[in-house]
C-alpha cells in the first residue's frame, strides 16, 4: 500500500487527516523563545490569540530531519510504500529534511515531492495522493499528484 505524509502547512483538519490516512509532520511555530508544534501544541486560536498579544511575528522552522525518519520508519515496517509531498522548497527547508530522511531510512520506498505550493494547494495534493493510492495505484503513479496544481513541473528527488 502507499502512504502519504504532508506537513502541517498543508491545513488538513484532524476530520481530513484522519479520513484519509494521511500522516501530517508538524512545522515549529515560535514566538520568542517559545517552540510549538503547529496544530499539536498550538491550536490556530492560540496561535491567533499569541500573535495579538506579542510584540514580534511568530517564525517558523522546518521539522527536525529525525522527526521525517521516525514517521518513515513508522510507515515502512508495514512494509507500506511512502509518497511525501511538502511545503515548496523556494519558502522552507521542509522538503530537503523530508529528503534527507527519506534516503537515510529507504530511498527505493519513499517518494518526496515538492509541491511548490503551500495551504490548503498542498493540502489538495496530499488528498489527491490517498484518492490514487485507494485506487490501488502505485508509488510511481501515486507521486503524479502535481495533475492537482494543473502542471508536470513539481519537483521529485531521490
Amino acid at each position: 500500500m502507499v502512504r502519504i505524509v504532508t506537513d502541517s502547512t498543508a491545513d488538513l483538519t484532524k476530520e481530513q487527516q484522519q479520513a484519509a490516512g494521511i500522516t501530517v509532520v508538524p512545522l515549529n511555530v515560535h514566538f520568542g523563545d517559545q517552540v510549538f508544534r503547529d496544530h499539536v501544541d498550538l491550536t490556530a486560536d492560540e496561535f491567533f490569540r499569541r500573535l495579538k498579544a506579542s510584540s514580534q511575528l511568530p517564525r517558523t522552522s522546518q521539522p527536525a530531519v529525525g522527526v521525517f525518519e521516525e514517521v518513515y520508519r513508522s510507515l515502512r515496517q508495514n512494509g507500506d510504500e511512502i509518497v511525501s509531498v511538502h511545503l515548496s522548497s523556494r519558502v522552507s527547508g521542509t522538503y530537503n529534511a523530508a529528503l534527507m530522511a527519506a534516503r537515510a531510512v529507504d530511498a527505493d520506498a519513499i517518494e518526496v515531492v515538492d509541491s511548490l505550493s503551500t495551504s490548503m494547494a498542498l493540502g489538495f495534493m496530499a488528498l489527491e495522493g490517498t484518492k490514487l493510492a485507494r485506487a490501488g495505484r502505485d508509488r510511481a503513479t501515486v507521486d503524479r499528484i502535481d495533475r492537482v496544481r494543473g502542471c508536470e513541473s513539481v519537483t521529485r528527488k531521490r
